[in-house]
Parts: C-alpha cells; structure tokens; sequence
C-alpha cells in the first residue's frame, strides 16, 4: 500500500511546513507515502478565483494516478471520525494494492469535476481550513490510523 498526496504548492510559513516534514516522516515508518505539488495558478490579470481555481483542478485532475482509491478532501465531504477511518484505511491496505491518492486543494478550492472523480469525499471539518492546516490534519489522521492498525501507543 503507497499514500499520495496531492495538492497546490505553497509558500506555506515554517511552523506548518515543519508539521507536515514530521508527519510525512512518521507515516514513513508504515507505508511509503510520496507528495506531489501540483504548481499554483499564477493569477492573469483580470482572471477570477474561479478562473484560476478551474485551471487548478484541471491540473490537480491531470495528477490523479488512473488505478488506485482516490480521496478529495473538501468540507462537504463525509465525516468520519478517527476510528472510522483508521478502519476505512486498514481495509484499503488489504483490498487496493493501487495505493491511495489524497487531493487537497488551494486557497481559491476545487471544481467540482474534482469532487465527482473522487471515490471518497472526506472533510475534516464542517468549517472552511486553510489549505496548509488541512494537509497538517490530513496527515496527523493517516498517521493516527497507522498507529491504530499496528497497536502502536497514540491514539488515546
């Protein structure tokens, strides 16, 4: 089993580039996990957030690997609480041998055809995230569903 992450390239500041380096390597000691950083939408002049945001998807859409699950993280999406998903994964590492592709969007958000090629719409949170806290979350939650399906002291 191989995680993916998939999202916008950002500047994001140290304090959330630190967390996401610390979770990544955690999550390095259960599966191999890869990051690909789709770059932003550089706004042309006069072009609106959807503009830039649909250009974006269409990108983000380009990256998703053809086989395997793949998951967009978006508020709208189904709730789960930490159990659940630890769950939800552990039967992905049995039943997919293709891997899991997590798609995180920007600060202008994804298109809806982004959504629709999702086989899972996850959301962390009924509110809004910053997209750099999203992937902060995201990751603690793989790592903590890690933890969970090898007995290992976290989850508490």
């Amino acid at each position: 089993m191989k995680f993916r992450l998939l999202w916008i390239r950002s500047n994001a500041d140290a304090q959330f580039s630190e967390a996401i380096d610390r979770y990544l390597n955690r999550i390095r000691h259960f599966f191999p996990i890869d990051v690909t950083e789709i770059p932003p939408e550089r706004g042309r002049q006069g072009a609106s957030d959807e503009t830039n945001m649909r250009a974006q998807s269409e990108r983000l859409l380009a990256a998703i690997p053809s086989r395997g699950t793949t998951v967009v993280v978006d508020e709208r999406g189904r709730a789960m609480d930490s159990l659940k998903f630890a769950k939800w994964l552990e039967r992905l590492t049995i039943d997919q041998p293709h891997g899991v592709t997590f798609v995180v969007g920007g600060d202008v958000g994804l298109a809806e055809d982004v959504r629709q090629r999702a086989d899972l719409v996850l959301s962390l949170s009924a509110m809004t995230l910053p997209h750099q806290l999203a992937r902060v979350l995201l990751l603690e939650q793989i790592y903590r569903a890690c933890t969970l399906m090898r007995n290992v002291p976290y989850h508490k």
